[in-house]
């Protein structure tokens, strides 16, 4: 069904809005007996509104005769039963709202559930991470999800079904004005079909202008996250930074509204012509409802049916905020399926690519899979070597390559260790290895393999990552350690044994649940770690992995939050953990460092110095002096 789902949407993709009748298809894809009961409760809520006025109209055209003739009379029995129908109908007419509430959530959740898996899907199926640095693909997720405006597309069906059933009780209006007099009812009609098209029209650009406001709308919203957020609450308060966060939004929010000034200006003038066209048509009609009367032609009863069925018929063109709400949720769809074509692996690039991995000007492009699915698997590499060969990069409206001609190799079962400035492409390096990017020039080649020719998702299961700063999964302890091999979470003995080498098991009994604890304040019963907590952590579950197939470790910043004594435990224990694997580390502490069986230095972009330790404190060249002032500095300190 979701498929279904998101097929109905192609034909839109190109255009700025989906259309009313391709929401009403997620509904129908989504669940028949669900988009039954809208049928149902849209027909209803479209006859109702007629219904209530004509038969309250039958109980006003009996009372003269009931007072002429007293209740036990014809007329009388007629009234009451005339009453009785009128208070069923009237009961009904209450519940439709609730019911139609009631009908609206579950639709919205039920699609907006959908929808949101499908973004997941789109988003997390590069094996790159471009994408999620493109100001194009962030737009069209946040229209998609709804969430900078607060009109979510999964509302669209039930809205629409909704606004179409306005429209056909004020047609049907019109035609029980035509039964009294042709011409009024046709007139009403025309009238009131151009007065939305024009109005609609005017909303539709608003919306569709406003799309492009919305980088705007996220910078405005991320200052709200920025107050709101514990992440950032210690420096908003120590800093005194609330007014200037609070001045931000509005100044951000501010610009997002002078966009759409223009196109408000514009409804409202032409609000305010349909509003005279609209006083002009209905003195007409209450001129000539006046003259029917007073010539006898229009009884009581036609006169307590025809002026209030006067109110029905503006629902055939009126703009309610059901329109608007509809208006705005239907420029989000088309992003959804556009999302889905531009990232999976089967849609078109985003990029141009040439045979390089370049799109030409030595750029990756703006936006884009890093990495298309390569056709030889993974298997058990690297069995020998990783190279990087005359290895550039440059990110997406760089002026400079980070990276410019960087010519590497990686001993399988030996350890390298990567030093360098801030800013000199460590991480870089570290992202092309793992194939979140690809190089712009050069290549990387596994035991003489390009790694652009494997499988990207089986050579990422190859590689155990432990990031500066690990995510913090908010499950527990146990699960954060174990999606290290997700596959093998059962394996309680590794996930222990991985908890020891990296020196968190100590931390698993200090925790009120122990393994089982949940690592987040934000949840009930959970707590959170310390940073050099998380650490280690982060390594157990990086060692996981490694137990479990992963070849390749990756080191960055290993010990950048631990203490002292943690850090000489990591130093003592550091060959026995990487023992046969191949390993990169990524540190600013030499006493890390020094114990890889190379070091490279990573300095303008290349690698000007390797060796080891001792060789390149020898040599005197850019290792030597970083680590003669690391050490004096720590000599200092003691």
């Amino acid at each position: 069904m979701v498929n279904r789902a998101g097929s109905l949407l192609a034909a839109s993709a190109s255009n700025e809005r989906a259309t009313g009748r391709q929401a009403w298809g997620l509904l129908w894809a989504s669940s028949r007996p669900l988009a039954a009961g809208v049928i149902v409760w849209m027909a209803g809520n479209a006859l109702l509104p007629v219904a209530v006025v004509i038969t309250l109209g039958l109980v006003v055209g009996r009372i003269p005769g009931t007072v002429t003739h007293g209740i036990s009379s014809a007329d009388g029995h007629q009234l009451i039963a005339a009453l009785i129908l009128a208070a069923l109908v009237y009961g009904l007419s209450l519940i439709a709202d609730p019911v139609g509430g009631a009908l609206g959530t579950a639709a919205s959740a039920r699609i907006t559930g959908q929808l949101q898996e499908r973004l997941l899907t789109a988003v997390t199926g590069p094996v790159g991470v471009a994408h999620l640095e493109d100001t194009e693909v962030l737009d069209r997720l946040a229209r998609a999800e709804g969430s900078l405006t607060g009109f979510f597309p999964g509302d669209a069906p039930v809205t629409w079904a909704g606004s179409l059933a306005g429209r056909l009780s004020g047609v049907i209006g019109c035609l029980v004005l035509a039964v009294f007099q042709w011409w009024l009812g046709l007139l009403l009609l025309v009238m009131w079909v151009t007065v939305r098209r024009v109005l609609l029209t005017a909303v539709l650009r608003q919306a569709i202008d406003l799309r492009g406001m919305t980088t705007v709308m996220r910078r405005s919203w991320y200052f709200v996250g920025v107050g709101t957020k514990a992440r950032d609450a210690k420096e908003v308060r120590v800093f005194s930074l609330a007014r200037f966060v609070a001045a931000r939004f509005r100044r951000e929010h501010e610009q997002f509204l002078a966009g759409a000034r223009d196109d408000i200006r514009s409804l409202h003038r032409r609000a305010a012509a349909c509003f005279l066209v609209v006083l002009a048509g209905y003195a007409l009609t209450l001129v000539v409802i006046t003259h029917d009367a007073r010539a006898h032609e229009i009884g009581v009863r036609g006169l307590a049916i025809l002026i209030p069925m006067l109110a029905v018929t503006t629902s055939a063109g009126s703009i309610s905020y059901g329109d608007i709400t509809l208006a705005w949720a239907l420029t989000g769809l088309p992003d959804a399926d556009r999302l889905e074509q531009d990232l999976t692996p089967s849609g078109p690039t985003l990029t141009s690519s040439s045979t390089d991995g370049t799109d030409g000007t030595g750029s990756t492009g703006s936006t884009g899979r890093a990495a298309r699915p390569g056709p030889r698997p993974a298997g058990d590499r690297p069995r020998h070597r990783v190279a990087l060969e005359g290895v550039h990069f440059r990110y997406p409206g760089g002026t400079a390559d980070v990276l410019a001609g960087v010519d590497l190799e990686l001993e399988a079962g030996r350890s390298t260790a990567l030093v360098g400035v801030n800013g000199a492409g460590k991480s870089t390096l570290v992202s092309l290895l793992g194939r979140l990017r690809d190089p712009t020039a050069g290549r990387i080649v596994v035991d003489d393999v390009d790694l652009r020719d494997l499988d990207p998702v089986g050579w990422q299961r190859k590689i155990a990552l432990m990031p500066q700063q690990p995510v913090r999964y908010p499950v527990s302890a146990y699960d954060n350690v174990a999606f290290g091999a997700l596959e093998h979470a059962a394996d309680r003995d590794g996930v222990e044994r991985a908890a020891r080498q990296a020196g968190f098991a100590d931390v698993v009994p200090t925790l009120p649940d122990g393994w089982d604890t949940v690592l987040t304040r934000e949840l009930p019963g959970g707590v959170d770690l310390s940073g050099g907590q998380w650490q280690r952590l982060a390594l157990a579950r990086a060692l996981f992995a490694t137990a479990h197939g992963a070849r390749l470790l990756i080191l960055d910043e290993p010990t950048a939050a631990l203490d002292v004594r943690s850090e000489a435990r990591f130093y003592r224990q550091f060959l026995d953990i990487t023992a046969g694997l191949t390993t990169v580390v990524i540190s600013h502490r030499f006493a890390t460092v020094r114990q890889a069986d190379t070091i490279c230095v990573l300095d303008g972009g290349h690698i000007s110095e390797r060796g080891s330790h001792a060789d390149l404190v020898a040599a005197g060249g850019t290792y030597a002096r970083m680590y003669e002032v690391q050490a004096a500095r720590f000599g200092a300190a003691r």
